[in-house]
């Protein structure tokens, strides 16, 4: 676990497995809130040993299950921190109908994330269906698939995977699926101009390592969506 800025830590997991022998990086974040209770933003495969860390920073209040992708540790999470509520994408119920859901991601935010926590769903995109956080202490951008920051892939064949879904490089990127998969272009662009409103320094990517970046530089990789 490392911090990376202000009330704010990334948690590393396993890389995901993918067909073909491809290697994907994942990491969890976790915010710590005004009235010094966690968040953890998509849970990785917590252990033991990283829980102890997580209590001595706070108790895990909420959980938020990003998008219908980053669901599959959700039940554990729950399982582990039975008092958290467990905020998810509006998908996430079809791909796991038995986790127990305390709120859908796209109402109204808790009154414990004010000032905090502030989140915006990538319109547009339902086989995705992300939704993204701005953490106001930290302004640090924490998303799922949004963009991509892979420094380091663990194998060709992963370089070769990354390269072809336009994440490759060893680069912040955004992958072509967003384009692929997008329904409803005017809703994307919504979206994407509601997320670079925010005042954003800081990057936080499950999949890939976080990093400083402003507004225009992170507007210039939501052409998939945004173009």
């Amino acid at each position: 676990m490392e911090s990376i800025g202000e009330e704010i830590w990334r948690v590393v997991g396993p890389d995901f497995r993918m067909p073909g022998g491809v290697y994907i990086p994942s990491a969890s974040t976790v915010m710590r809130l005004p009235d010094r209770t966690l968040a953890i933003y998509s849970p990785i495969a917590f252990d033991d040993a990283t829980a102890a860390l997580l209590a001595g920073l706070g108790d895990v209040a909420h959980v938020i299950v990003p998008s219908r992708l980053h669901h599959l540790y959700a039940g554990a999470a729950a399982a582990r921190w039975p008092s958290a509520q467990i905020h998810a994408a509006p998908g996430v119920r079809a791909k796991q109908p038995e986790l127990r859901l305390d709120r859908e991601l796209g109402t109204d935010d808790p009154a414990a994330w004010r000032g905090a926590l502030e989140t915006v769903a990538i319109g547009g995109v339902p086989k995705i269906d992300e939704h993204v956080v701005f953490h106001a202490p930290s302004k640090t951008l924490v998303c799922a698939d949004l963009v991509f920051n892979i420094g380091a892939p663990r194998n060709l064949r992963t370089r070769m995977a990354l390269a072809v879904t336009g994440v490759g490089g060893k680069r912040l990127a955004q992958s072509r699926e967003w384009r692929w998969a997008r329904k409803d272009p005017a809703g994307a662009r919504a979206s994407v101009e509601r997320v670079l409103a925010w005042p954003i320094e800081r990057l936080a990517p499950c999949h890939g390592d976080p990093c400083a970046v402003d507004v225009r530089a992170l507007a210039a990789q939501m052409t998939r969506l945004g173009g």
